[in-house]
């Protein structure tokens, strides 16, 4: 079959071969004629209203001029409307194409369409009509939908690891049952004030300041002005965020037991440094206002949950008037993967 453009249609004469058309005219789903040329000879408002065409600029052409793509593209579809021509009914399902706007931007639309076989009096096709579906938007929600499942999945199996790493690690510094359960329960605890925390921001992510203030909140009420935040107050993605609150909430538990918030006197201070040009992140704990300050004989869970985190450095000094601890790591993208 020779796909010759038409030189010329009497548009009112093929129009009063469709029988349907008083009943498609009002529809609000597109509908579209083409002859065995491929050749547009009709199009209801709605099909002209989705693709911004005005019913002279597409008239009698062509298809595949109107709407022009690759070449592999337009031979698929071409293949689909000439097994159609046979008598056969058939289906273009999510169809993607770039539709170029009339101020000359180029969006991306998907359709889904059904071509039906138009039989003339002798029982030949004489037309395809075709009953085209804009699907855009349900596209886009599929695909939403489908990456929110992924990603859904990429998380829990996240939090079953953290929840893991935290219940071995735990078990090394646990002289009995009740301190195990006591200390796993506080871990637990902050992990669930995290994901609720991360809930209430649609999951984007918590900046070091959301982190400071949930884990350490426990202790500002001793006195005004007992912990400070300076710095850059960077943001950190999910997992990052969920791990840095274990972080916090174990260097909090230990300044409770032995350092500033066990002492009337004592104050924390905490700066944050980010160094875009090097990648890189500076954290700094500073414990002050105690006196007698030793360094620990034996290794504690916080120094065990280092182990977890490897793009993550870790320094403690101990100081005349309390502890110092330095904390570097690097910057991959915003907000920071750098846990991942």
């Amino acid at each position: 079959m020779v796909l010759d453009l038409p030189t010329h249609i009497d548009l009112p004469e093929q129009a009063a071969l469709l029988n349907f058309r008083k009943l498609v005219d009002g529809m609000e789903t597109p509908y579209m004629a083409m002859d065995c040329n491929l050749a547009i000879v009709y199009a209801n408002p709605a099909y002209l209203a989705s693709v911004e065409r005005r019913w002279d600029e597409i008239a009698g052409r062509y298809l595949f001029d109107v709407f022009p793509d690759k070449p592999e593209r337009v031979d698929a579809v071409r293949k689909i409307f000439l097994e159609t021509l046979t008598g056969v009914t058939t289906k273009l399902e999510r169809q993607e194409y770039r539709h170029k706007h009339p101020d000359g931007s180029i969006s991306t639309k998907c359709w889904q369409c059904n071509q039906t076989p138009y039989f003339d009096g002798s029982g030949q096709v004489a037309f395809i009509i075709q009953h085209a579906e804009d699907i855009t938007e349900a596209e886009k929600l599929r695909r939403r939908n489908e990456a929110i499942s992924l990603e859904l999945d990429h998380r829990v199996k996240n939090v079953f690891a953290v929840v893991q790493a935290v219940a071995a690690l735990a078990g090394h510094n646990s002289n009995s049952v009740n301190s195990f359960r006591d200390d796993f329960e506080g871990r637990i605890m902050s992990m669930a004030r995290t994901h609720d925390s991360l809930s209430r921001t649609d999951w984007e992510g918590l900046t070091l300041r959301q982190i400071m203030e949930a884990e350490l909140g426990q202790y500002r009420g001793f006195e005004e002005g007992r912990v400070a935040f300076h710095g850059a107050d960077i943001k950190l993605n999910p997992r990052a965020s969920q791990l840095a609150s274990l972080l916090a909430h174990e260097f909090g538990t230990n300044a409770a037991k032995y350092g500033c918030f066990s002492d009337p006197n004592g104050r924390l201070d905490v700066t944050a440094w980010a160094y875009p040009q090097q990648k890189s992140l500076k954290i700094e704990w500073k414990e002050s206002g105690l006196q007698g300050i030793t360094a620990p004989t034996t290794t504690g869970f916080g120094t065990r949950l280092e182990s977890f985190m490897p793009n993550v450095t870790i320094e403690r000094e101990f100081e005349d008037d309390g502890l110092r601890i330095t904390i570097r790591t690097v910057l991959l993208e915003t907000p920071l993967d750098y846990l991942e």
